[in-house]
């Protein structure tokens, strides 16, 4: 998973969503689905968590010039 962008996770977790929303999912591939949906979000958090602490890094950095 590591050579998606954050982008691309979302994407992929949009289509899932939809797919389920329009009932295009059967019940025995849901469980797989909500699997690798769940991974895709930590993953998704864990992005958006990496760039907020490189944000707060190059602000201080900014501060103390």
């Amino acid at each position: 998973m590591n050579e998606l962008t954050y982008e691309q996770a979302m994407q992929k977790l949009e289509a899932m969503a939809q797919q389920m929303e329009q009932g295009k999912i059967g019940i025995d591939e849901m469980a797989e689905r909500l699997r690798e949906a769940q991974k895709l979000m930590k993953y998704c958090h864990e992005k958006l968590y990496e760039a907020e602490k490189n944000c707060k890094s190059l602000l201080n950095i900014e501060e103390k010039a």
